[in-house]
C-alpha cells in the first residue's frame, strides 16, 4: 500500500462532536466557533481569536483591516506557501520577497531590512514548518521603520519564540487548519489578535460589516468570511488533544533522525535554538531531492518539494510584486529541501521502509559519485526548466 505524505486524524470524538452540532440544528457559525475561539485564545495566550474561511483569507484580512491596499508594499519572505504572497496581491499592494536564512528557511531580518523602500507599510514574518522566526529582531525592525507586523503562523500551532506562542507578537497573527496542518477543521483559518478595538474590527470585516448577526444595519464595510459550526465542531476535538498531536510529531522526527543518520548525502536540519519546534514534517536536505523524491514514488511513498521560490512564480509577475535583492537561500532550500511522510499515524514498518529506501538511493548516489559516474548537477533554475 502507498505510503501518503499526511493523513489528518480524524476519528470517533470529532464525529460525536458534528454530530453533536447536527443534532442542535445549528450548522452555520455559532456556539461551536465561540467555544473554538476561546480554546485557541487561551491555548496561544492571545485577548482574541476570530475565525476565517482559511489561512490565506486570514492574512487578507488582516491586511485589509490594517489599511493596507493599493500603493503599499509589504514585506514576504520567498520561502513561504504562495498565500502568504496572493494575500497581499489581493489587497491591491505588492509583496517585496526577501530572503530567508539559509539554515531555518525563516524570514532574514538583515534581507528585509533591505528591502525597504518608502511604500513599505507592513512586514509578514513567516514561522516555517514549524520553528519560530527571530522575532525579537523583527518586531525592533517594526518598531524601527513604524511598519504593522502580520504573523503568518499557518504552521506555528504549538510554536513558540521564547516562552511566548507565535502569532502573539505582531498586530495580527494569522492560523490555517487545512487538512495538513496540527489541527484541521479541513478548511479553516483564525486572526491573533490582542487589542480589543483591533478585534472590533476584524469581526465587523468577517461578518458584513457588524459585530452580530441578526440586524440588518452595517455600520461597516464588511464580507462573509465566516465558517461553520460544522468545521469548528472538529477543531474543538481536535485543540483537545493537541498535546499528545505535538507529543506525537516530535517522536516520528526524532525516530527519523535517528534512523537516518549518518546516511551520505543527507543532511538533517537542526533547531534554531528560539523556542518550542512543532515539526511540520519531517524534512531532509539532500544533493537530488527531485530524483530522490521520483525513487521513493516508484516505491510507493510520497513525498514532497521544499517550497518553490516565490520570486519565480509564474504568476508574480515586476507588475504585481518587487524583487530588491536575489533570494539566494530560497533558491538553495528548495534545491535541496524534502519532506517526508509524517502522518501521525505512521507506523514502525511503514517509517523503516521509507528510510531504507533513502538509504539505498543515497548509497547508490554515493559509489557513482566515487566512480565518476554521477552528471555534474544542473540547477534548477535555468531558462528552459520545467516548474515543479
Amino acid at each position: 500500500m502507498r505510503i501518503h505524505e499526511f493523513n489528518p486524524r480524524l476519528g470517533k470524538t470529532e464525529m460525536i462532536k458534528v454530530l453533536e452540532t447536527l443534532q442542535d440544528n445549528w450548522i452555520t457559525e455559532g456556539e461551536k466557533t465561540r467555544q473554538l475561539e476561546t480554546m485557541l485564545a487561551e491555548y496561544v495566550g492571545c485577548a482574541r481569536v476570530v475565525m476565517v474561511p482559511n489561512g490565506t483569507l486570514a492574512l487578507f484580512a488582516a491586511l485589509k483591516v490594517l489599511g493596507i491596499g493599493p500603493g503599499d508594499e509589504v514585506i514576504v519572505p520567498d520561502f513561504t506557501f504562495f498565500g502568504s504572497a496572493s494575500a497581499v496581491v489581493l489587497t491591491g499592494a505588492r509583496p517585496v520577497f526577501a530572503d530567508v536564512d539559509e539554515y531555518d528557511g525563516n524570514l532574514a531580518v538583515d534581507a528585509a531590512e533591505a528591502s525597504l523602500s518608502e511604500h513599505t507599510r507592513a512586514i509578514m514574518p513567516v514561522h516555517i514548518y514549524g520553528q519560530s522566526c527571530d522575532m525579537q529582531s523583527i518586531m525592533a525592525l517594526a518598531e524601527k521603520y513604524k511598519l504593522y507586523v502580520v504573523e503568518d503562523a499557518a504552521q506555528g500551532l504549538g510554536v513558540t519564540f521564547g516562552d511566548k506562542h507565535v502569532g502573539t507578537f505582531g498586530h495580527i497573527g494569522c492560523m490555517s487548519f487545512f487538512a495538513d496542518k496540527a489541527i484541521t477543521t479541513g478548511e479553516g483559518g483564525a486572526l491573533l489578535v490582542n487589542d480589543d478595538e483591533l478585534a472590533d474590527r476584524c469581526v465587523y470585516f468577517k461578518n458584513q460589516g457588524r459585530l452580530k448577526r441578526g440586524s440588518f444595519v452595517h455600520p461597516h464595510m464588511g464580507y462573509n468570511f465566516r465558517i461553520t459550526d460544522l468545521q469548528a465542531a472538529i477543531g474543538v476535538a481536535q485543540l483537545a488533544r493537541i498535546d499528545d498531536i505535538i507529543r506525537r510529531k516530535r517522536l516520528l522526527r526524532d525516530a527519523y533522525y535517528q534512523r537516518l543518520d549518518g546516511c551520505p548525502g543527507l543532511r538533517l536540519p537542526d533547531d534554531n535554538g528560539f523556542g518550542e519546534v512543532v515539526p511540520f514534517r519531517v524534512n531532509i536536505l539532500v544533493d537530488d531531492p527531485q530524483g530522490l523524491s521520483e525513487f521513493l514514488d516508484r516505491h510507493a511513498i510520497a513525498t514532497r518539494r521544499y517550497f518553490y521560490p516565490l520570486h519565480l512564480q509564474p504568476s508574480l509577475t515586476p507588475e504585481n510584486s518587487v524583487v530588491r535583492q536575489k533570494p539566494i537561500n530560497s533558491i538553495r532550500l528548495f534545491e535541496s529541501g524534502l519532506m517526508l511522510p509524517s502522518g501521525l499515524d505512521l507506523t514502525e514498518t511503514q517509517l523503516n521502509k521509507v528510510c531504507t529506501c533513502i538509504e539505498e538511493y543515497q548509497y547508490a548516489r554515493e559509489a557513482s559519485a566515487s566512480a565518476g559516474l554521477l552528471p555534474q548537477q544542473k540547477s534548477t533554475f535555468t531558462a528552459d526548466a520545467s516548474l515543479p
